[in-house]
């Protein structure tokens, strides 16, 4: 298939672009588009064709859950089978912005989005290229890093045309992103939580705001 590139503004990213990102995610089409981050590689979460194709292009095995993304943190709790004080606290310290919360995901979610675990991850982006997509989509968006399991970080459109162009519907091309690299990945299924990735928000702020193991 052929992957189709547009320019979007980063800043004020224009309304019939993001309608066609939200029209191909509701296709259950693959869009990658710019976040606060990384470029990410975005398909209905709750589409089980979308999350198979997810899974199949960048080659990640079936058991490992899929990072999503969430416009606000109202549609992130209603995802979450158990709210503890310190996700509250996360999500209200560091949404919108580079942290990945891992959560026991409700039983509502798709098999195949939460794996093995029974987990998901969640975010709400600071990008405002992401936030626009989302908001107009109107729910959760895979949010992955458009590459190859394992591939290299992409901060730009090209790197994701490169990786896994030709598998996907459509590229949003805002430039290159701001930070360049992954979100940090906190662990909340248990006490007390522990970091599962360091990224963008260092070790001391998490520890910080919450205890960590």
């Amino acid at each position: 298939m052929k992957t189709h590139a547009i320019a979007v503004n980063p800043k004020m990213p224009q309304p019939e672009v993001i309608q066609q990102a939200v029209e191909a995610l509701r296709r259950g089409g693959l869009v990658a588009f710019p976040t606060d981050t990384l470029y990410a590689l975005g398909a209905d979460a709750l589409s089980l064709e979308a999350i198979e194709r997810v899974l199949t292009t960048k080659g990640r095995h079936h058991g490992k859950p899929l990072s999503v993304l969430v416009a606000t943190v109202d549609a992130a709790e209603v995802l979450i089978s158990h709210l503890s004080d310190g996700v509250r606290i996360l999500m209200r310290t560091f949404w919108p912005g580079p942290l990945t919360i891992v959560v026991k995901a409700s039983a509502k979610l798709p098999a195949a989005l939460v794996g093995a675990t029974g987990t998901i991850g969640l975010r709400i982006p600071g990008g405002i290229v992401a936030q626009a997509v989302l908001a107009a989509f109107g729910g959760p968006i895979i949010g992955t890093s458009a590459n190859k399991t394992g591939g290299a970080d992409p901060a730009d459109a090209k790197s994701v045309q490169r990786a896994i162009g030709g598998q996907i519907d459509l590229i949003l091309d805002g430039g290159r992103v701001s930070l360049g690299v992954p979100s940090t990945v906190i662990d909340c299924t248990a006490l007390p939580a522990r970091i599962l990735r360091e990224g963008a928000i260092p070790r001391p702020k998490l520890a910080a705001a919450i205890g960590l193991a």
